[in-house]
């Protein structure tokens, strides 16, 4: 064998013993993280990724370079000596004596002894046994027979081989040194930040961390998120949107009206969650991962990995942040205020792969918040021995595994050399490549996990454009749901394109003059985050996906309430509804046609319209009988749901809510038709509530209502964003609030929703029966939209939400108070009033001293965020403030607010 011949051989053994090493470990932890659960130890799963991109190469250079005892399957890789190489054979049949040819391949007449790679390749070599073609052939140099079958020159594939991996580690390369020279750039062109409380910060949590380098702090202009990056001279990039020079350069905060510089806290969890990659040492981990990458380019199993890591490096610096920090609210709270300001950005939030971004994997937000408010989710480190245990135990099972997982070794024959006659020493190979091909199928993906045999493949996408048409002008402002066949998918930026089959719902608030017009057409729509990313990355091209979208101006936005894999549109799917229906309000009877039990939706089929209500607008009601209709609005009535099943016949009150929408509303009541009289004393009570609820709306003192509500959670629905509290206390009255007594829903059940974006993890995370606290706007309809704030707080207890005197309200002066105790994230205190110094012009209390003695609730700091920090329970304080809200038990600071001696 030629020396080129035998490199490349041993190149190709080399490469595909590693592919089969890499699949089987990756597949290994793959299978044992799914079947433990996400939520098990987080060092455990980091520590197991990273010996999956390690151990393969490893055991991979034991068993094809060093002479390390192996025990399991070996696969022979047949490596042709190329035309020159032969030649030389023919001439010197000495030169063909490789060590890595089998004895059965060589002449007869050689009496050498066997080789080391002979030996290990042990009882296999009967399959290799002489015949007459390859018994005399070495010794048969010269002949004329063997000169009239001379093969053509030819390149070897194993040639081709080493080329093409040559070059892949080539291209692999300079793409590292263009991401390591990004870097370097944006490092050399970030302004130092070296004085101020960031500096300050930085240094304390350093200490506590342990890091013992300098780390330096920079600020830059071009990323839209942190990172920390570097090996020998670690350094943290910080955007300067939320690090303005102001914060800087003496800590002080500005107006939260700019809606993207963070707090104080919120900049300290920044600062530790960033620190903590530098004390893991991330930054070499992501060089390791981009080294093994692109060397072993073939092998895409490897970027999987890599990605599985920093997910859980980025978890485990959360749970360090947040034992650093002692709190884990703050992170928290600065991991929504990053998502939410990631979402507004097209672009990648980091610069590079060899960089630990705070909010890099915008997909992985939700699970991450959801796990730092999870009071039951331990965030401490392992114990030191428990990690080396871990260790030990992978280590030794890395061991083992070289001596037993499957392996290539090389074995030499001529090109021209027939294949073995077939006899009973070939039965060992054959099994062995059937084990050879068992174990590659596992880098080929999966085709899906429908049934072979189940219902027909969805329709041929010839037809279909992959570029979105423009959006007609009746479809702006629009707001309901779509469904449509998948044309095109970008999974990193969270879009996709559907030729749209139908506008299944319109909500009441769409403003759009045609829905329908977007029917036919190829539309794009962004905005997919989440684990709606899983179901686009599982919906192949072609196939029907139902959705809610919104124009927002620019296009259509996905707003994070439902993407789902839908069957095929048929236009009986999504009946339309009769012109002169429009606008129905009164009860029917029908039969139920098919169920949706995902939406909690229902087809029916109309018998006959039993009652027309006062409200009633449509022209024609009866115009809908014989005819099927959409029926929903379940989510308050899911018992009743799940009793009925397709060809109940039912008599049901319903209401059509936006006209525009193909769709009705239940209202009021759902039953059998056959109930009886059973139901009939029940009915009249209900239209009796109905009518004397219909002057109001909703409840008393909820049509109107603006302000905050806290209350325990009764249910939830965390796909649609809504959830029922009973209302324990309303500690803030805004000033556009319209009810006359707003205290009167204490105690009563209100539905809440609109729950979207970052509040929805919040409500991921909130069980029924705990307390929450959100701000709640009323502008029509069943519902109070949730805005601004949502958050767990603790149960309603006697003083949480102190009341007003009387005669107080509309105070105006300036105050002496202690604080009793703080409220971090509405920056907001309760004070106790020790005296009143100074009336201010424009009071219109009747009696200021009313409050001296008393307990008060104290808001309005944003402005003076870092005083508030200062502040402490215990302190004596004097402010100025001011009753703006009449109905509102809250205070606001007016003037000018100081800490004094108590």
């Amino acid at each position: 064998m030629s020396d080129l011949t035998s490199v490349t051989g041993n190149v190709g053994v080399f490469l595909l013993t590693y592919l089969l090493h890499s699949t089987l470990a990756f597949s290994f932890v793959a299978a044992t993280t799914y079947f433990l659960g996400r939520r098990r130890n987080r060092e455990l799963r980091a520590l197991a990724w990273k010996m999956v991109l390690c151990v393969p190469v490893v055991t991979t250079l034991a068993v094809t370079v060093m002479d390390v005892p192996h025990f399991g399957l070996q696969f022979p890789v047949r490596i042709a000596v190329s035309d020159a190489a032969g030649e030389t054979s023919r001439g010197n049949p000495a030169a063909f004596q490789a060590p890595a040819v089998p004895a059965p391949l060589a002449s007869k007449d050689d009496d050498r002894p066997q080789t080391a790679e002979e030996t290990l390749a042990g009882g296999a070599d009967q399959r290799f046994a002489s015949t007459p073609f390859t018994s005399d052939r070495g010794a048969a140099g010269g002949s004329s027979d063997a000169s009239l079958f001379k093969p053509p020159p030819s390149r070897s594939v194993w040639e081709i081989v080493l080329a093409t991996w040559l070059l892949g580690i080539v291209v692999g390369a300079l793409g590292l040194v263009v991401q390591i020279t990004r870097l370097l750039q944006l490092r050399e062109r970030a302004a130092a930040i070296s004085t101020g409380d960031l500096c300050r910060s930085l240094n304390r949590l350093r200490r506590n961390l342990g890091i013992r380098c300098r780390v330096d702090l920079l600020r830059t202009a071009d990323l839209p998120g942190p990172v920390a990056a570097g090996i020998l001279r670690p350094f943290i990039l910080i955007p300067q949107n939320i690090c303005p020079d102001s914060v800087a350069a003496d800590g002080q905060d500005a107006s939260p009206s700019s809606g993207r510089e963070l707090s104080a806290s919120e900049r300290d969890a920044l600062l530790a969650h960033e620190l903590a990659h530098v004390a893991q040492c991330d930054a070499l981990w992501n060089l390791i991962v981009q080294i093994i990458s692109r060397v072993f380019f073939f092998q895409p199993l490897n970027w999987l990995a890599g990605r599985e890591l920093r997910k859980e490096m980025d978890f485990l610096a959360d749970a360090q942040a947040a034992l650093v920090l002692g709190q884990r609210t703050g992170l928290a709270h600065c991991l929504i205020r990053l998502g939410d300001q990631m979402s507004q950005t097209s672009g990648p939030v980091g610069p590079v792969h060899l960089a630990a971004g705070m909010a890099a994997f915008r997909s992985t937000l939700g699970q991450r918040i959801e796990t730092l408010l999870d009071t039951d989710n331990d965030l401490r480190r392992m114990p030191r021995w428990s990690r080396l245990a871990a260790f030990a135990v992978m280590l030794s099972g890395s061991i083992l595994a070289t001596a037993i997982v499957p392996r290539a070794i090389a074995l030499a024959t001529e090109p021209s050399s027939p294949p073995p006659m077939p006899h009973e020493g070939n039965e060992p190979m054959k099994k062995q490549v059937a084990a050879l091909a068992m174990a590659t199928a596992l880098v080929i993906p999966a085709a899906g996990d429908e049934p072979a045999t189940g219902p027909a493949s969805p329709p041929p996408t010839a037809e279909l454009k992959a570029t979105p048409d423009a959006l007609p002008p009746g479809i702006r402002k629009f707001n309901g749901m779509v469904v449509g066949r998948l044309t095109a998918k970008d999974i990193e930026r969270g879009t996709f394109v559907v030729h749209v089959d139908a506008v299944s719902r319109v909500w009441r608030n769409s403003q759009a003059e045609n829905p329908q017009s977007i029917v036919g057409k190829s539309v794009a729509v962004g905005g997919v985050f989440g684990k709606f990313l899983d179901v686009l990355v599982v919906t192949r091209m072609g196939e029907t996906i139902e959705f809610e979208c919104k124009h927002d101006g620019d296009g259509l936005k996905f707003p994070g309430e439902m993407l789902r894999k839908v069957a095929p549109y048929r236009p009986e799917d999504y009946p339309k509804l009769p012109e002169s229906f429009r606008g129905f309000q009164g009860s029917v009877i029908a039969d139920i046609v098919k169920k949706d039990p995902e939406t909690f939706e229902m087809i029916l089929k109309v018998s006959s319209v039993k009652e027309v209500w006062n409200k009633n607008a449509a022209k024609e009601p009866r115009s809908i009988e014989g005819r099927t209709m959409m029926l929903a609005g379940f989510w308050n009535r899911k018992e009743v749901y799940h009793s009925l099943k397709p060809g109940d016949r039912i008599e049901v009150g319903m209401q059509h809510i936006g006209r525009q929408s193909e769709h009705l509303t239940v209202a009021e009541f759902v039953r059998k038709a056959d109930a009886g009289s059973k139901n009939a004393a029940m009915e009249t009570m209900r239209r009796m509530d109905r009518e004397a609820a219909a002057a109001d709306g909703l409840a008393s003192g909820q049509n109107g209502f603006r302000g905050m509500l806290v209350g325990r959670l009764v249910e939830k629905d965390v796909e649609r964003g809504t959830f029922t509290i009973t209302v324990d206390a309303v500690p803030r009255i805004w000033n556009k609030n319209r009810v006359g007594n707003p205290k009167a829903i204490i105690g009563q059940n209100v539905q809440a929703g609109g729950v979207s974006g970052k509040l929805l993890d919040v409500l991921v995370v909130s069980r029924v029966g705990e307390t929450v606290e959100f701000g709640a706007l009323h502008e029509g309809g069943p519902f109070m939209r949730v805005v601004e704030v949502l958050r767990k707080v603790a149960p309603v207890s006697p003083g949480d939400y102190p009341e007003l005197p009387e005669a107080a309200r509309g105070i105006k002066a300036v105050v002496t108070a202690k604080v009793v105790k703080k409220d971090q994230e509405m920056m907001g205190l309760i004070v106790e009033v020790t005296k009143v110094d100074e009336l201010l012009a424009g009071s219109d209390a009747k009696d200021a001293d009313s409050i001296v003695g008393r307990r008060v609730m104290l808001d309005g700091f944003w402005k003076r965020k870092e005083l508030y920090q200062n502040l402490r329970v215990g302190d004596v304080i004097r402010s100025g403030v001011v009753h703006h809200q009449r109905l509102s038990d809250n205070l606001a600071v007016a003037e000018s607010v100081k800490k004094i001696d108590g």
